[in-house]
């Protein structure tokens, strides 16, 4: 089903942006050989081999930990911020 959708489209890619890498089943064209390891995992589960489904799950799971980091980080900013505005309200109002 979706290698009928993928031989449904066609794709322009640029003559100067040359594809990285394309799907091994549909032919799809990406930028890199992480975007087709997410495309294989998710659009073709039941045709890709095992060391494939292999590479999805740990790609999965490095894009987990890239996103906790991301949040982690981003809320200690807003933490850090608020006590920033705190702390100079507290000095020019109050003092």
């Amino acid at each position: 089903m979706a290698t009928d959708r993928a031989l449904e489209r066609a794709y322009d890619v640029p003559a100067d942006e040359a594809p990285a890498a394309s799907c091994p089943y549909c032919g799809r064209p990406f930028r890199s050989d992480r975007y087709v390891t997410f495309h294989v995992g998710v659009d073709h589960p039941e045709e890709c081999t095992e060391a494939e489904r292999e590479a999805f799950d740990e790609e999965r799971d490095d894009e987990e930990y890239e996103l906790f980091t991301f949040h982690f980080k981003a809320a200690i900013s807003v933490f850090l911020v608020y006590f920033l505005f705190t702390f100079i309200y507290a000095l020019v109002w109050a003092g």
